[in-house]
């Protein structure tokens, strides 16, 4: 089987949910979101999202967040990445990392924020650690349900883009996680 060449499109977060739904739906069926650290969890929607095409189908995206924060009571600007997937099929052929890559590139080149922050499960930090991020271990805060409170998903990492990457204190996302 040959494939196309990857290509990359950048589009709006909300009109491309319809064009990724199918994926996450087979990444993230009912029965495994109850028994997952995700369930219950409110998230942010993209603001944009990068998505990866081969052979003219959607095959790993990854969503695009862009808000001004509080670090140690400090507004500070921060890029969020969030809903990072690869179609099951595809898995394992290098599409993660290359929409992560592409994202990152973009991020260092158009968005005007301090560092990206993005949440994980445990088995996906060696794969983050790899394109430059780094754990974050300070406390983090999001809102929830209409409350801001301390949250601790899983895990938070850290890339620098304009500026160092916050790695310790107190991050106040100012609103849901992405």
């Amino acid at each position: 089987m040959t494939s196309s060449a990857p290509v990359f499109l950048v589009k709006d977060g909300a009109q491309s949910w319809p064009e990724i739904a199918p994926m996450r739906a087979r990444i993230y069926p009912p029965e495994k979101l109850r028994n997952s650290p995700m369930h219950g969890i409110e998230w942010a929607n993209a603001e944009r999202r990068v998505l990866l095409y081969i052979d003219d189908m959607v095959r790993a995206v990854a969503g695009i967040y862009e808000r001004e924060i509080s670090c140690d009571s400090q507004p500070t600007r921060v890029a969020g990445i969030g809903g990072v997937m690869t179609d099951p099929d595809y898995q394992g052929l290098g599409y993660g990392k290359q929409v992560m890559s592409h994202v990152m590139e973009l991020l260092r080149t158009e968005a005007n924020c301090v560092f990206a922050l993005l949440f994980c499960e445990d088995h996906n930090i060696g794969f983050y650690r790899k394109l430059g991020w780094s754990l974050f271990e300070g406390e983090m805060r999001v809102e929830q349900h209409g409350k801001t409170g301390p949250f601790a998903f899983r895990n938070e990492m850290v890339l620098p883009l304009a500026g160092p990457a916050q790695r310790t204190g107190k991050l106040d996302l100012c609103g849901l996680p992405w």
